[in-house]
């Protein structure tokens, strides 16, 4: 009985780890290798609308009716500069066939919550995309506000399309206005806006 124990004993306390290291090592392996990519651009928003509102499936309706397109109205957003709230973005086309797009990760940013910004150029060889922010404050006493960036951009060298995303946070209540432009390798120019209040709005 006692010998039978003892390889139990020894079983575990030499088999086990045998067993279970390579799955460690595997796995090690597995994450150091891991490439972490950086999305540098707006996702594609695939929802069919004709498809959503004419599913049968409850979710597909339910997000028909959130989007606004459950009145048939989807192929109706003809808009040069104003927002387009079926994909969270607003999109602008200027001369020379050069189009904007403004993507937001949310529609409803709050005050000290991080939202990503993506600028997307096509239609030419695009030069540089870039943004700019104003906010409900002249000053920036948190140092990190949104508004007070200045422009930023990314050179985009001739690509086509060229995009590229940036993390902000709009620190404060109130009224922010976020402005994107898009210049191709022409000199042409298009700017393309989104308006939204953070938290509550100023009384």
């Amino acid at each position: 009985m006692h010998g039978i124990l003892r390889i139990m004993i020894a079983l575990l306390v030499v088999g086990v780890p045998v067993i279970w290291l390579p799955t460690v090592a595997a796995g090690a392996m597995v994450q150091g290798d891991r490439v972490v990519s950086t999305a540098l651009g707006p996702v594609a928003d695939n929802d069919d609308p004709e498809d959503l509102c004419g599913s049968s499936n409850p979710r597909k309706q339910k997000k028909c009716r959130y989007n606004g397109w459950d009145n048939g109205d989807w192929n109706e957003n003809g808009n040069d500069n104003d927002n387009n709230n079926n994909n969270n973005a607003a999109q602008a086309t200027g001369p020379g066939g050069v189009s904007v797009e403004l993507w937001r990760s949310t529609e409803t940013p709050s005050p000290n919550s991080p939202i990503m910004l993506a600028v997307k150029g096509d239609g030419a060889p695009i030069e540089r995309v870039s943004w700019w922010s104003t906010g409900p404050t002249a000053d920036n006493p948190t140092g990190d506000d949104m508004a007070h960036f200045g422009e930023q951009g990314y050179d985009c060298v001739g690509a086509r399309p060229c995009a590229w995303s940036w993390t902000v946070v709009p620190r404060h209540n109130g009224y922010y206005a976020v402005y994107a432009k898009v210049r191709d390798t022409a000199g042409n120019e298009v700017v393309t806006s989104w308006l939204f209040t953070a938290g509550q709005a100023p009384r």
